[in-house]
Parts: structure tokens; sequence; C-alpha cells
């Protein structure tokens, strides 16, 4: 009887922690509508994402820059945990260097217009990330902003 009173909060607690992560990637996820051609991978990166409502490390995130934008998404066994996150060329206000003080530098994407959107992809490969959207007209900012946690990049509206 213990036993299974044991197993059933064990349950309802993964149900719940699986809930609120599911929650948090959705206020994460930036869909483009209509949907974004295909288009040509140009380079995939993997590395962590950052966002308002999470954080994770590793490489559980496939960064693509395409031919028309950026895309973000899990790896395939991450996919339900991690948001995916689109935003063309044109979207894009300018991409930033930030870091906390327990993660690696991120490359922030702010988009115009001061849509609270904004999302931080965690690699090492920030230099060559920067280098490539200057390449498509992006503005960039390679001075590292430090910050204690996510929820600072969008203080006043802005992301």
């Amino acid at each position: 009887m213990l036993i299974g009173i044991l197993v059933a909060l064990l349950i309802v607690m993964v149900v719940v922690v699986m809930v609120t992560w599911i929650r948090r990637v959705r206020a994460c996820r930036r869909i483009i509508d209509p949907p974004a051609p295909a288009g040509e991978i140009e380079v995939t990166r993997y590395g962590g994402v950052m966002c308002r409502a999470m954080m994770t490390s590793g490489i559980l995130v496939r960064l693509d820059l395409v031919d028309w934008g950026v895309r973000m998404r899990g790896v395939p066994l991450a996919r339900w945990i991690v948001p995916r996150w689109e935003a063309r060329y044109e979207d894009l206000a300018i991409a930033e260097l930030v870091a906390t003080p327990f993660s690696r530098n991120t490359v922030w994407f702010r988009l115009k217009g001061g849509e609270p959107n904004g999302i931080g992809f965690m690699s090492e490969w920030s230099p060559d990330i920067l280098d490539r959207l200057q390449k498509h007209d992006v503005p960039v900012n390679r001075s590292v902003r430090q910050i204690k946690r996510a929820e600072e990049m969008y203080i006043g509206g802005t992301s």
C-alpha cells in the first residue's frame, strides 16, 4: 500500500515537472508564419539555449543558419524540451554577446520592433556565428554583456 502511494506521488511529480517544462518551452517558441521555406543550410552548430523561461547547456540545441534566416530547435531526442525558434535575417535588430556567471558566451538574437521574443544560443562558436550573421547584414555587437540571468534581456519590453 505504501509503495503504491509513493509510486503514485512519483508519477504526479513527473507529470507536473513535464507540464511545467513544456509550458516553458512554449513561452520561448517563435515560428515564422507563413512557414519558412526549407532553404539551404549554410552552417549548423550545436549548443544550449537561453530564454526567459529556461536555460539548457550541452548540445541539446541545433542552430541552423539558413539562406533566409535563423532556425533553432532541439536535437531529435530533445525536441520536446527545447523551443523551436525562427527569424528571418531582416527581422533581427542585432545579434549580441551576453554571458551569465555560469554560462558560455551566448549569441542573443534581438528582434526588430521591440518584439519581446528574443533568444540566446550558447556555444563556443559565437565568433563564427556573428561573422556569418554579419555577412547577411545583421548588426552584431561583439562586446560581452554580463548578466545575472536571462530575464534581464527582456527588461524594458525589448528582447
